[in-house]
């Protein structure tokens, strides 16, 4: 477990695929990590969002989604050369 005060974001990614290639990374070069999942069309406590106003017509629901990346402070440099 990483704790929220040892973490650093790595980096977010827009599609499933696209975290999965990072993670893949990540854990061949042993790196532990966390992952959040944001639907940004649902609302937030500080904001409506966009659901309620406009729905989700139009909109490609593999967009809806970002993955933020987290891993230690410690590991962040390795992390940023295993991914590039």
């Amino acid at each position: 477990m990483i704790w929220p005060w040892e973490r650093k974001e790595l980096t977010i990614c827009t599609t499933l695929s696209q975290c999965e290639n990072v993670r893949a990374a990540l854990e061949q070069a042993g790196i532990p990590h966390q992952v959040k999942a944001r639907d940004r069309s649902s609302p937030s406590p500080l904001s409506m969002g966009t659901r309620e106003r406009s729905g989700t017509f139009g909109q490609n629901p593999l967009s809806a989604w970002s993955y933020t990346i987290y891993v230690r402070r410690r590991d962040w440099e390795q992390a940023m050369s295993c991914i590039r």
